[in-house]
């Protein structure tokens, strides 16, 4: 991600993403925004005091428009200044800070603090996929798109808007249930998590009985 957005042209900045309504500045500026929240949240652990990751949801909204506004030299600064400053405090934590909690907002959500990590990667992988620059969902690491398809695929599975199926990932030989056996819808399995959040139409999954079932909106497991 890092090295995409270092090779950012300035007309890119401003080009369109998989995600309506926000440019790819808006992107990597809700990343480095994302990163500076986790930074004073977890500034207060370390400091002994409380302090939210975001003051609220319209101050979240407002800052990405903003920062998403200035020179691309500021945000790409933001964006790795945050990132390696975000790496050293995760290094830095102690066995005592790792097992408190942060708030999102002031008033909460509660997460544990050991929650963050896997909430920033799912934020850096799925964006840097969103960005349309040529890293897409196949390019995710295996691990990572294992992760994601336990966590959707339960997600859909407890859904009352998605119908049941099951996802095959031909490319691990590994299948799960989203509340059935059948239909099998076969995708890679960076394309079935790809769509099972959500993002595009579908596109390299197929069902063995016709068109892709109906699926609901899915909930991350942490908000950022």
């Amino acid at each position: 991600m890092i090295r995409t957005v270092d090779s950012l042209t300035d007309d890119q900045w401003t080009g369109r993403t998989v995600l309506p309504d926000w440019s790819r500045a808006h992107v990597v500026a809700h990343l480095a925004l994302n990163a500076e929240g986790f930074l004073r949240a977890l500034g207060g652990i370390q400091d002994g005091e409380e302090r939210a990751i975001y003051d609220s949801n319209a101050a979240r909204d407002a800052d990405i428009a903003e920062l998403a506004a200035a020179e691309p030299s500021e945000i790409r600064e933001r964006y790795f200044a945050a990132t390696s400053r975000l790496r050293h405090v995760f290094g830095s934590l102690t066995d005592e800070q790792w097992g408190a909690t942060v708030n999102r907002l002031p008033e909460g959500p509660t997460w544990p603090v050991d929650s963050l990590v896997v909430a920033r990667r799912l934020e850096v992988e799925v964006h840097h996929a969103d960005l349309d620059l040529g890293y897409t969902a196949r390019d995710w690491p295996e691990d990572f798109a294992v992760r994601v398809l336990d966590t959707v695929t339960a997600n859909h599975a407890a859904s009352p808007a998605s119908e049941k199926f099951s996802a095959h990932a031909s490319d691990l030989g590994r299948t799960w249930s989203v509340g059935a056996d059948e239909p099998v819808v076969t995708g890679t399995a960076g394309e079935l998590g790809w769509w099972l959040m959500g993002r595009g139409n579908g596109e390299g999954v197929s069902s063995a009985h016709g068109p892709l079932p109906e699926i609901g909106p899915w909930t991350k497991p942490v908000r950022t």
